[in-house]
């Protein structure tokens, strides 16, 4: 597959790479100047490379502070058109997506990666960027409730919050809001589609011993 021409300017957001920016992690305020009353913005330089699956491409963004998105199935990288109006230029810089690539690899070969990847997320609330932080300590090969995810934020009772912040997540896998599901074992929502979230689901199903009978999951454990 043909990589995005590094010479142009641009990206698009990564909610999948398309419509999102990317979540806190290591560098909680980007490395890009985004503020609101500047005039000129840097202009920050973002590598991009792809990893194949049977669902199709998974595109990686990163800086060199780190990783800063993630799109799901998508046929290209964002256009140069989209991502010069965020300041942003592609550069060949394959040490900055190499850690991820390598990873993504290891996890779509069906092994528990590690996953402790350095990130760089320019976009997210205080309140998304906890969100997506405790959900990064949900392990591998087991899910969630969203109501418990609340709970363990410390805002009981706020799912449709915390699933509205998982909606936001520039970064999934790494931040692996695939498993987290309703309380009732549905599957819930994912931004980049239920047969993305299902196919995440049963790559892990080793560990996680789910089924899918009548629409909803059922399994014995629980992060």
């Amino acid at each position: 597959m043909a990589g995005p021409d590094p010479s142009a300017t641009g990206r698009r957001d990564c909610r999948g790479a398309r419509n999102r920016p990317a979540h806190g992690g290591e560098n909680l305020e980007g490395s890009g100047s985004r503020g609101r009353g500047d005039r000129v913005r840097d202009i920050l330089e973002v590598a991009a490379a792809s990893v194949a699956t049977e669902q199709g491409p998974v595109w990686i963004l990163a800086t060199s502070a780190g990783l800063r998105g993630l799109g799901l199935g998508e046929r290209e990288a964002p256009s140069a058109r989209e991502a010069r109006a965020l300041g942003i230029r592609y550069v060949k810089r394959p040490r900055w997506t190499d850690p991820t690539r390598r990873a993504l690899e290891d996890y779509f070969a069906g092994h528990e990666p590690a996953l402790d990847l350095r990130l760089d997320l320019a976009e997210g609330s205080p309140f998304e960027r906890r969100v997506w932080e405790i959900t990064r300590r949900v392990k591998y090969g087991t899910v969630i409730s969203y109501g418990t995810l609340a709970v363990r934020i410390g805002v009981p009772g706020a799912a449709r919050a915390v699933g509205n912040a998982l909606g936001k997540n520039p970064v999934p896998i790494v931040v692996p809001c695939h498993r987290v599901i309703h309380g009732d074992w549905s599957i819930g929502g994912f931004s980049s589609g239920l047969r993305w979230k299902r196919f995440l689901l049963e790559l892990e199903r080793g560990q996680l011993e789910l089924g899918w009978e009548g629409g909803r999951e059922r399994g014995s454990r629980t992060a």
